[in-house]
């Protein structure tokens, strides 16, 4: 019995230290990393970290609850002044990442979904936005804007950070989501390189005048997501590297807690100072492109002064000291660059286990992609009919829905293929694709094959169209806006319907016509994203020519090739295949413009 009541003991005082452990306490300091409790953790940046407010917060939704640690940085020299950290332990089946919010990403740089799209098990995403007239007024801003998110409790504990309570600053917010798991968000109030302000920064990355800094950033950024993601999810304390970027606070003399109040930087930054920071960052820049510099091919350093030069005079400047800043900066960009693809790779190995499969990476190398993406809820629907048997028959739209099936089983989509299917047959694959969509799928519908206007409506046919009149055609047909409609009462969080059905009108040999060329301009509900092969009036291409020998019809195959380039959102995809389509056209003396109706709500990508 007394084993029994010491084991009991034991268990009890185990579970009472894991939720002591669960959330610190303000006072408590922290240093590399801040233990959250059950193994999980994040990495803290350079410094001595002292939690100031530990708070509770709820979307306003009541979904999401998050546990909120806010800490400032005790080391006034840092370039890291302040974190806000939310861990959400409520599963939520598709939270969304900062990524979502079209108008805060048009006002940050770089923005970066590292290689994550939102229907995957895991996504990520990180912005830079820069402030301009300090903590204390943003904090104002925020109480009234985003009074969830940035709880009195949160602001109260930042109001405490003077190192850029009146000073411009840059934060930096990481998100990472897993589908029906666990949320995570970071907050980073951090300042600018020296010389330079926050705004500045951000507009200088935006034009396109990559500084080293924003290298160095950017690699710290890749870093700090993986870290976050070993540390937390995967409950493996992983540090990070140091930011190793000069700031105006860390070059200056801090005297106190409460240092005195700086000169605004914009004043300190001349013009001249600024052409001589240009020409340092390219200088750099094409240092870096061109590494390998021989002893002949190198700058040599002067000589030394002869004694007739007067020991008063400066001596003229070195190019060393700018080599060797040249070194270390590649030295920590290659030092970044290893530690990333370690990561990667351990993060890799992780998810692979997590799904019981083996990885195919070792840990050393950098992380190979995976051959089939693993994707929660991409579901596509594929249709193709070309052997009708009462008005022409096509050629290529069975051969367009098979290479599109095998296109999207390749980036991740579940997909239910048909061909050639009769109006019995057309109807049950629709009602068998709506059964399986669930609320925040990704959708994809695809059809080839023949397609008519009546009125303002668009119907798609079946094999076994008669078209004796055009009600039977209306009854017997499938009406495009009712996919549509079904599609958007099922809440999907992105569809796109995909019509290469803008041939030329199977029912112009009838007796009395019915519909004309191509398909009726349409409109698509919010979430949905629709694309004809041809404009109202024109007819879709299948050849090129006599001699053109592809197997698929000119915009599915143009389609077919924009979809697996990575890193292009699928609204640039289908701007890409229009473009193409167009050019290729008219070089056959043809008029074909695509026609797209886009009311997607964020970016979503076939190929991350």
């Amino acid at each position: 019995m007394t084993l029994l009541k010491l084991f009991v003991t034991s268990l009890l005082t185990c579970f009472l230290m894991g939720l002591a452990q669960a959330q610190p306490t303000v006072g408590s300091r922290f240093e590399k990393v801040l233990p959250l409790g059950s193994g999980a953790s994040v990495p803290l940046p350079e410094g001595q970290w002292q939690a100031t407010a530990v708070t509770q917060t709820v979307t306003p939704n009541q979904v999401n609850k998050f546990n909120v640690t806010v800490l400032k940085n005790l080391d006034l020299r840092s370039p890291y002044a302040a974190l806000v950290i939310r861990a959400s332990y409520t599963p939520a089946r598709w939270p969304n990442t900062i990524c979502d919010r079209p108008k805060e990403i048009e006002n940050s740089f770089l923005v970066n979904r590292h290689g994550t799209i939102n229907s995957q098990l895991l996504n990520k995403c990180s912005r830079f936005t820069s402030v301009d007239d300090g903590l204390e007024l943003w904090i104002g801003r925020q109480k009234n804007q985003n009074s969830w998110y940035w709880p009195s409790d949160v602001m109260s504990g930042l109001g405490s950070i003077q190192t850029i309570k009146t000073r411009n600053f840059i934060q930096a917010e990481f998100t990472i989501n897993q589908f029906e798991g666990f949320s995570l968000r970071y907050n980073v109030f951090m300042l600018p390189p020296a010389g330079i302000s926050s705004v500045k920064f951000s507009s200088d990355y935006k034009a396109g005048r990559i500084s080293s800094e924003h290298q160095l950033l950017e690699g710290w950024a890749n870093i700090l997501m993986e870290s976050l993601q070993q540390s937390f999810f995967n409950k493996k304390p992983q540090p990070i590297l140091a930011l190793n970027y000069k700031t105006d606070v860390s070059s200056a003399t801090v005297a106190s807690v409460n240092p005195p109040t700086l000169p605004p930087i914009e004043n300190v930054e001349s013009l001249e100072a600024e052409k001589l920071r240009d020409a340092r960052t390219q200088e750099i820049l094409r240092e870096l492109a061109n590494p390998r510099i021989t002893s002949a091919s190198a700058p040599k350093p002067p000589s030394a002064p002869s004694a007739a030069i007067s020991p008063s005079l400066p001596p003229p400047s070195s190019p060393s000291a700018q080599e060797r800043e040249t070194r270390e900066l590649k030295a920590q960009l290659d030092q970044m660059r290893e530690m990333l693809s370690k990561l990667q790779a351990a993060n890799a190995a992780s998810a692979a286990a997590a799904t019981n499969k083996p990885s195919e990476t070792p840990l050393a190398a950098a992380p190979k992609p995976m051959a089939k993406p693993v994707f929660a809820n991409r579901k596509a629907l594929i249709i193709g009919n070309d052997l009708y048997t009462d008005v022409p028959k096509l050629q290529n739209a069975a051969a367009d829905a098979e290479a599109m099936s095998k296109a999207l089983e390749g980036v991740g989509f579940k997909v239910s293929k048909h061909l050639n299917l009769n109006e019995k047959a057309f109807k049950q694959a629709l009602r068998d694709f709506r059964l399986n969509i669930q609320g925040g799928d990704e959708v994809l519908f695809f059809f080839a094959g023949h397609g008519v206007q009546l009125g303002s409506a668009n119907y798609l046919l079946p094999t076994d169209i008669k078209g004796d009149h055009e009600e039977q055609v209306k009854d017997e047909a499938i009406q495009l806006q009712k996919v549509l409609d079904d599609l958007q009462e099922k809440k999907t969080k992105f569809a796109l319907a995909v019509i290469d059905a803008c041939r030329d009108n199977p029912f112009k040999g009838q007796s009395r016509a019915i519909g004309g060329r191509g398909l009726a301009p349409t409109s698509a509900a919010t979430g949905q994203m629709i694309m004809f092969s041809a404009g109202s009036g024109q007819q879709a291409l299948d050849k090129l020519g006599t001699n053109d020998k592809n197997k698929n019809g000119l915009f599915t195959r143009i389609f077919l090739k924009e979809m697996i380039k990575p890193g292009v959102s699928v609204d640039r995809v289908l701007r890409n295949v229009r473009n193409e389509v167009v050019t290729l056209a008219k070089g056959v003396g043809h008029e074909q413009t695509p026609a797209l109706y886009d009311q997607a709500v964020g970016e979503f990508f076939f190929v991350p």
